[in-house]
């Protein structure tokens, strides 16, 4: 007996001493911040964790993106409220021209939760910058565990595979758009943009370039849902519309029906009107909308 008790406590130890031999594992959450309510960009905060929960590790913004730039963070995380705050100490490297005296460091407060299955991590941010001439903007951000990213990533490669694929042009008949006219608009909530009808027939595109997170929008056309709770995702999704030569006004409601796992409902409609390309970009909250209305001269 003796034996036995000794055997299992070289055993305990043994167990211990290699679990504090082995190095922290890198916690990572991916997702995005939003300033000052209108603009989103990629957010990425990979670290480890001490005995005594602090954290080191650091930031990546716009990632594989023109402004992409890494950070050093350090902060604490508190297990019994599951709250996590941290701070962007410096800039480590970034492939934006700004001056590093001029970036804004962020300041985050937040709480991981479990919604609807997923780990996900909420919070507010205020910013400084070491420059006294540059006004920091402050905002929100969610972010989900690396484990559910890929998780999402794995569900939304399914379903675009099971998408039709776009019919291909008959060889000859590709349209010529060089010379064709492109707008670029960008609609708050409840705001409408008001262009020219200039075909009878109208091809509207939809597509999340941001952040395929399970985004929803409906379509009304003239007060008709012709789209309804359609998933946007990173592969462009078309459809025709004919509208009779004595319409002379045509309207389409664009309305956030679902956020995904990544707060605001954000996409992009590029309605092909002519020789017209016109773009409208927008970021909602679920139930907000925008509108856009074609009007024949």
């Amino acid at each position: 007996m003796k034996h036995s008790s000794k055997s299992r406590l070289l055993l305990i130890t043994i167990i211990l001493l290699s679990w504090l031999k082995t190095p922290a594992q890198d916690i990572t959450f991916s997702g995005a911040i939003v300033i000052d309510k209108t603009e989103v960009m990629s957010y990425t905060i990979t670290y480890q964790l001490s005995k005594n929960n602090e954290l080191t590790g650091y930031s990546t913004g716009d990632l594989n993106g023109k402004e992409e730039t890494k950070s050093l963070i350090t902060g604490k995380y508190d297990p019994k409220r599951n709250t996590l705050t941290f701070e962007e100490k410096k800039i480590l490297n970034s492939k934006a021209k700004t001056p590093v005296e001029e970036f804004c460091l962020m300041k985050v407060q937040g709480k991981i939760d479990n919604k609807g299955g997923k780990t996900v991590f909420t919070g507010n941010f205020n910013a400084f910058s070491l420059s006294n001439e540059v006004i920091c903007a402050s905002g929100t951000l969610i972010l989900l565990s690396e484990k559910d990213i890929n998780e999402l990533s794995a569900k939304t490669a399914k379903v675009i595979k099971k998408l039709p694929q776009p019919e291909k042009p008959v060889p000859g008949t590709e349209a010529d758009t060089a010379s064709w006219s492109r707008k670029i608009i960008s609609l708050e909530s409840g705001e409408t943009a008001e262009l020219e009808l200039k075909s009878n027939y109208l091809i509207l595109e939809l597509v999340d370039d941001r952040f395929q997170d399970g985004d929803k929008i409906s379509v009304l056309k003239n007060g008709v849902r012709v789209i309804n709770n359609l998933e946007i995702t990173n592969k462009v999704q078309t459809f025709k519309y004919e509208i009779a030569t004595e319409e002379r006004e045509t309207t389409f409601s664009f309305i956030a029906a679902e956020e995904g796992s990544i707060a605001l409902t954000t996409f992009k409609a590029v309605i092909i009107n002519g020789r017209e390309n016109n773009l409208i970009k927008a970021s909602l909250n679920k139930g907000e909308s925008v509108k856009v209305i074609l009007k024949r001269k």
